[in-house]
Parts: C-alpha cells; sequence; structure tokens
C-alpha cells in the first residue's frame, strides 16, 4: 500500500489486516471505529422505507433538512449553518474558501486537517501533543500562532481524546481577532457535560470560529454522509460561495430532520456511554499490557507494552473475532499505539476478557 493510502487509512478495515497478517478472514467485533454501539435512532430506520418512493426527486441545494435539524436541536439560525456531505466535506471546503495557506494541527490528530491544507497549496505546523492536558496544549497553541492563518482543533481531539474548555477557544478567537480557529466537534454529544465544552450554541458563534459536527458518529449513520460548518453568518457566507450544491442526499436530509425528535435515543447513549467508558478507562488504566490516556469520549487511545510490536496484539485479537484501530499510521504516534471504540457492554467485556487472557499467554 503506498505511503499516502496507508496514512490516509481509517479504522473499519478489518480485511486489509486480515490479509497483511496472514489470518483467515472471520467475522468480527469492529472496535476501530467510533460509532454509537446502539445503531441509529429507531425513528430513523422506521421512517426509512416510508422514503423510497422519493428517490426520484432531488433534495434541497443546501441540505434544508440538516439547517432545520440544527434549528431545532442547538437552537442555530438557519443562516449559520452550512450542510454537508459529511462534516469532512467541510473540513475540505474551509481552506478554499478563507484562502488558508498556513496552519497548525497538533499531532496526533485527524489526518485530514492536514490534508485539506496541503490541497490548497498551503503548509502545516504541527506541534508535539499526547499530554492530554489542556493548559499546556493552550499553551503552545498561543505561541504558534503569530506564524498561522488557522489553528485546527479537535474537541475531543482524535484519537487522544483531549478536551479544550469553550472559554479557553473563546478567549483565543478574542485575543487572535485576525486568525481562525477550525474545530471539529465529532464526538461532542459523547462527552459528559458537553455544554462546557461545545461551541454549538448561538452565544458562542463567532467570525473567526468555524466548528465542523458530525451526525454519523453520535446516531450511527456513518453511510448516510451526513454534517454541517457552524459560525457566524457572516463567515457562512463566504463558505456557502465556495460549496457546491446538491451534495446533501435526499435520505440525509429527512434523517437528519428525524434526529431532532430523538430525545430518548440521546439520553440512553449517553447513559450507556458514560457508564461503559467508565467501566473500560478503569480496566485499561490497570492493565498491565498497556499505557492508557484518560478517554472522554467514545474510544480509548492506549500503546501497547506487553511486546515490541503491536502486531502480535492485533494477531491474538484477530484470531478472537475483535478487531481493532492501528494508530500507528497517526503523524506523531511512534511506538506501538492502538485506539478502541466503547461499544456495549457484552463486546466490552469480550475485549477484557481477552486482554485478560492474553495476560497469561505473554508472561
Amino acid at each position: 500500500m503506498a505511503a499516502e493510502s496507508n496514512t490516509h487509512r481509517h479504522g473499519g478495515q478489518p480485511l486489509y489486516d486480515f490479509q497483511r497478517l496472514g489470518i483467515p478472514p472471520r467475522p468480527v467485533i469492529d472496535f476501530s471505529v467510533n460509532v454509537n454501539p446502539l445503531g441509529p435512532p429507531p425513528e430513523v430506520t422506521e421512517a426509512w422505507n416510508g422514503w423510497r418512493h422519493d428517490i426520484h426527486s432531488y433534495p434541497s441545494p443546501d441540505g434544508a433538512g440538516v439547517l432545520r435539524f440544527y434549528q431545532k436541536r442547538f437552537g442555530l439560525a438557519m443562516d449559520s449553518v452550512l450542510a454537508g456531505n459529511g462534516s469532512t466535506e467541510l473540513i475540505y471546503l474551509a481552506p478554499r474558501a478563507l484562502d488558508l495557506k498556513t496552519a497548525a494541527v497538533a499531532a496526533p490528530s485527524f489526518h485530514d486537517y492536514s490534508r485539506s491544507i496541503l490541497l490548497n497549496g498551503g503548509q502545516i505546523l504541527e506541534f508535539p501533543d499526547l499530554e492530554n492536558n489542556g493548559e499546556g496544549w493552550e499553551k503552545k497553541a498561543i505561541k504558534i500562532l503569530p506564524q498561522i492563518d488557522a489553528l485546527f482543533i479537535g474537541n475531543p481531539n482524535n484519537p487522544t481524546g483531549q478536551l479544550i474548555s469553550a472559554e479557553g477557544i473563546l478567549a483565543m478567537a478574542e485575543r487572535f481577532p485576525d486568525k481562525f480557529f477550525l474545530v471539529d466537534e465529532a464526538f461532542i454529544q459523547f462527552v459528559e457535560n458537553r455544554c462546557r465544552y461545545s461551541l454549538l450554541h448561538p452565544d458562542r458563534l463567532r467570525s473567526n470560529i468555524v466548528v465542523f459536527h458530525s451526525l454519523t458518529k453520535f446516531y450511527a449513520l456513518a453511510g448516510l454522509r451526513l454534517g454541517a460548518a457552524i459560525s457566524h453568518p457572516e463567515t457562512i457566507a463566504r463558505l456557502r460561495k465556495h460549496k457546491e450544491p446538491w451534495s446533501v442526499s435526499l435520505p440525509a436530509e429527512r434523517s437528519a430532520e428525524v434526529l431532532a425528535t430523538c430525545e430518548t435515543y440521546e439520553e440512553k447513549t449517553c447513559t450507556l456511554i458514560n457508564k461503559e467508558r467508565q467501566a473500560m478507562a478503569k480496566f485499561a488504566l490497570q492493565s498491565p499490557l498497556m499505557e492508557a490516556l484518560p478517554p472522554t469520549a467514545n474510544f480509548i487511545l492506549a500503546r501497547w507494552t506487553a511486546t515490541s510490536d503491536l502486531d502480535n496484539l492485533l494477531c491474538a485479537l484477530l484470531t478472537r473475532g475483535l478487531y481493532i484501530r492501528d494508530a500507528r499510521n497517526f503523524c506523531g504516534l511512534t511506538g506501538n499505539w492502538f485506539r478502541f471504540a466503547i461499544l456495549g457492554e457484552k463486546e466490552n467485556e469480550l475485549l477484557r476478557r481477552a486482554f485478560l487472557q492474553l495476560e497469561k499467554e505473554v508472561r
């Protein structure tokens, strides 16, 4: 596999590792993708067949169903929201529309932050950051901001889970009004005390802050590609001038509107993830086989310490029908780093048992 495609490789590809490691393929429980273990909301699945009669129709040019979701769910004015074919489309749009030629990215983080700038003919300044400490991160960011056009912030960051307070981001944006702050909140709805960190509120919109939000992680709709960029209406207007029409499909639009009615599903998700996050974090932090960072969302980043090669862990888990994310292709992660999602109680127990078995095998 070419270097670029390997760098850009995400989770959810067990066949690749089965072939690479010479293991006969078999069904797996996939811990490599960070999607809601409850599956899509029942309100969406129940309505799905009713939409089949409309597949001959065009969606709205601007994804109006998505705009209405953010209006109903977060109280955001429709002119402060730009709908997209997943938040990743809008991450690539922003550097082009805002003419961003230099940006800083904490490493490790989501690969597409850097790639979006590079494809726009720009340059990336990376600063290493694995401490999972918001205060230390802010000091590094403030030091580098005079040299750049924009700062990418994963909040919570993927894969580290690092969180930055909303007040901290707003203070930086006020201190550097001529810089853009590109904040990815793809996993923010999994975070406990979300309001402390999220900028998805009418009072927190700023013209130099663009928030990217995904509807595919929390609502388990990854195949639909559904998300938005949120900012002050003036900035959204700038982005919209460079945005292609009809990029949000009609099923995605319809699904977004239904999501605004899924309060019970949201509550069940938060209850499940909060409970299982505590259990998995306790296990990971105590395991002699790994060194784990404290989780904040629905995934945990850890370093395999039992042997010198992460492939030993990948092989052992794949033969047990368990698949985790090989994190060695994240820029800034040197060594045997891996990431695993927090799933349901039964699935998480299977992963814990596998690690307990491995404790005996690697001695």
